[in-house]
Order: structure tokens, then C-alpha cells, then sequence
């Protein structure tokens, strides 16, 4: 078992390596292209007399993100689109993959998933190999993180919120920001009509126009009783960018270059149980946004926790939950998984062969199975995940994968 959680990079330089072997013990790391985009962007910097080489530092950080139980999500952007244009419903708090192929068979349906060109460009990383066009994306992106005109843009966009503001006095900038959104939802679902709040959404994420016909068709066809029923995940992109503006004009956000980046981080907060950063600004927004089912970790909490976790470790032992009551993931996990009850699931030794067996099977539906779509759930899932000798091995025991279970795994291969 294990939650999906999503670091910004603040949260990921935060974490050392040893750091990051204890997360990956307790959770799935779902990793945003942003993350990427900003590792990368690393390799652009200026070197500086007494630091590593940009190249080395983007080295030392691609190392830090283990292939397994790790995944890079979707673009948001894609997934704006698919939303407003109904294919995708709900993130459910987990990963957005995209599939290679989906297999029908009469026994089981699933789905396989390869590696995406941000985790073989992070393999390739990871060796200190950087291409032209690894090179060119990082000027792009250091040249667009301090393009002063951005930020001037994205404010001309909400002549709408201009007039938000805050009306009594409020303690705390959290409760500030609670009572700002309550406006804006009056405002947007309320006081503006949902056609047009729906045109607003289309055009600060740049739908394609040939789409927006077909979008007012689904609001005004099917029956919706609001917009979030209609496309939630966009709806919930757009208010992060308005609460973003409305911060920014009630003096509760800085409006430093980043801060319109940084942002894209609560994009995919959705897709994860747990989000955690170390940028006040990100955290202030995250309250005020209130992602569904999401919990807050902070990057103190974090490391607190994996050292608690690390004096308790013993050579080649595998702790099935994490082993410290009185810490964060610990608490976390038992508001997820009710480790009491859990425990007295524990399946029999019967049960776990069963399983196994049952593992053999889709893994041989996966490489053989005939290919075909279907409707409902899969029955299973798999990943194609490349996995270095000197990675930490996906068994969780944080033992490099060639002093544990590489031969194991060569066998199989055989």
C-alpha cells in the first residue's frame, strides 16, 4: 500500500536521498511535468565559483527520482480539455496516465503503460547526458520564468475579480482568503451567467476554438445543474488562477516571476491524497483552494518523519506501514487506509500464493493479451519501468537493486 503524493520542488530539493528512499516506502510519487520542466531549467543556470556545474546539479537531482512507484501525470493542460470536453471526469486522487494499449481478454481487462519521454529524458539525466534540445527547452524556460510580461497578461485577464475585496477585517491571511472565495463563487456561478463564466474558462486556458461550440453544446443540452457537474477539474483550475489574481490584488500574494509557475502545482493536486510544499505562497493558496480528499504535509513533517522512520530500520526488513505512530504519514495513513482494521485484514499465507499466481497471469495477459477497448474499470494495471543497478530497489528494503533483487529479476526475464 502506499498514497500518491505530490512534491513541488521546493518539498523535493528539501528532501536528501536518503529522504527520498523513505518516501518512496510510503508513497507514490506523482510526478508533474513542471517538476520536470523546472529540473531541467536548472541546466541554464549561471555557474557560480564554490557550486557544482548546472549540469551536475540537474545530475544529482534526476537521481533522486527512483523509477518506481513514481509517475509522471498528464499535462493539465490536456486534461482541462478533455474535461470541459467530457472525456475525463474525475481525478479520484490518483495518477492521470496516458495507456499504450488497453487488452480485453475473456478472463481480465487492463491497461499497460510504457515509459513517457519525461522519465527516459530523466534516465539519460541521470547519466549526465544532455542533448541540444535539452539545452534549448532550459533557455526557454529560464528566459520565460523572468519575462516580466507574463505577469502583466495574466492580470488583464480578470477585469471581472477587479472589485473583490476584502470587506471586514480578518485575523489570519487564511481566513482572508476563505472570505475572498466566497465571492468569487458568487461572483462566477452566481452573479455572471454559467455560459459566460464557461466562455471565461475556455479562454484563459486557450481551448481550441474549434471546440468551444461543442463545449457551450454539452452546458446547454445536457443537464447539468452547475458548471462543476459540467467539467469539475477545469472549474477547479480556473479558481486557483482567480484566487491567485485575487491575492495578488488584495496585497495576500507577492508577485514574484515564479509565483505564475509555481502555481501550475495545485493543477495536480487533485491527482493525489497528499500535496506538500515548502513556499508559504503555495500553501496559503492550497488552503484557500480546498482540493478534494487532499491532505497537507509540510517539508519539516516530512523529514521528521523519515528520520524517525530511518532509526528504526534493520538490514533486509520491510516495514508493511510506516513504523512510527507518532508521525504525519503515520496519521495519514490511518485516515485512508483505518490501519486497525487493516491489520485484521491481513490476508493468509494461502491467500498471498493465490495472489502471486494471480500476478503471473496479468503479467503474461500483458505481454501476450489481445488488444481491445472496454468500458468500467480494469482489472489490472501495469508499467514498463526501467530500473538501473545502483536505483534503490522496488521491494521498499532501500538496499541498491543490484546487492538485492537484480538476479531475481534477470531470472525471470530468462
Amino acid at each position: 500500500m502506499s498514497i500518491p503524493i505530490v512534491l513541488d520542488k521546493s518539498t523535493f530539493q528539501g528532501l536528501n536521498y536518503k529522504d527520498i528512499i523513505e518516501l518512496h516506502k510510503y508513497y507514490i510519487v506523482n510526478v508533474t511535468p513542471l517538476l520536470v520542466s523546472e529540473i531541467l531549467g536548472d541546466l541554464a543556470k549561471e555557474e557560480k565559483e564554490g557550486k557544482k556545474p548546472p549540469k551536475d546539479q540537474v545530475t544529482d537531482l534526476a537521481k533522486k527520482m527512483f523509477p518506481y512507484n513514481a509517475y509522471v501525470n498528464i499535462e493539465y493542460k490536456l486534461l482541462v480539455e478533455k474535461s470541459l470536453t467530457g472525456e475525463f471526469i474525475t481525478a479520484h486522487n490518483r495518477p492521470f496516465l496516458s495507456a499504450q494499449k488497453s487488452i480485453n481478454t475473456p478472463t481480465k481487462k487492463g491497461m499497460t503503460f510504457v515509459e513517457t519521454e519525461e522519465e527516459l529524458s530523466i534516465k539519460r539525466w541521470k547519466r549526465g547526458e544532455f542533448d541540444t534540445m535539452d539545452e534549448i527547452i532550459a533557455d526557454v524556460w529560464r528566459t520565460e520564468s523572468k519575462d516580466e510580461t507574463v505577469l502583466k497578461t495574466f492580470k488583464e485577464k480578470f477585469g471581472h475579480l477587479k472589485d473583490i475585496k476584502i470587506r471586514d477585517h480578518k485575523p489570519s491571511n487564511e481566513e482572508k482568503f476563505l472570505s475572498l472565495k466566497e465571492r468569487l463563487k458568487e461572483r462566477l456561478y452566481i452573479e455572471i451567467e454559467p455560459v459566460d463564466t464557461l466562455n471565461l474558462v475556455m479562454e484563459y486556458f486557450d481551448i481550441n476554438p474549434d471546440l468551444r461550440n461543442s463545449i457551450e453544446s454539452r452546458w446547454k443540452n445536457e443537464s447539468h445543474p452547475y458548471l462543476q457537474s459540467l467539467a469539475g477539474y477545469a472549474i477547479y483550475c480556473y479558481e486557483v488562477v482567480c484566487l491567485y489574481y485575487i491575492g495578488i490584488n488584495n496585497s495576500l500574494c507577492g508577485e514574484r516571476l515564479t509565483n505564475l509557475l509555481d502555481l501550475e502545482y495545485l493543477f495536480y493536486a487533485p491527482f493525489a491524497r497528499v500535496f506538500s510544499t515548502n513556499d508559504k505562497f503555495l500553501r496559503n493558496l492550497f488552503f484557500a483552494v480546498e482540493p478534494n480528499d487532499t491532505f497537507f504535509v509540510t517539508l519539516p513533517e516530512l523529514k521528521e518523519d523519515f528520520k524517525k522512520f530511518q532509526a528504526l530500520n534493520k538490514e533486509s526488513e520491510v516495514f508493511n506501514e510506516p513504523p512510527n505512530k507518532d508521525s504525519e504519514t503515520y496519521r495519514i495513513w490511518d485516515s485512508v487506509f483505518n490501519m486497525e482494521l487493516t491489520r485484521r485484514l491481513k490476508p493468509s499465507a494461502t491467500e498471498i500464493k493465490r495472489k502471486e499466481a494471480e500476478l503471473e497471469e496479468i503479467l503474461n495477459i500483458a505481454e501476450t493479451g489481445k488488444e481491445g477497448n472496454f468500458e468500467g474499470e480494469p482489472d489490472f494495471v501495469t508499467k514498463e519501468t526501467f530500473i538501473s543497478p545502483d536505483d534503490p530497489c522496488p521491494c521498499k528494503s532501500g538496499i541498491a537493486f543490484k546487492d538485492c533483487h537484480l538476479a531475481k529479476a534477470q531470472n525471470r526475464t530468462n
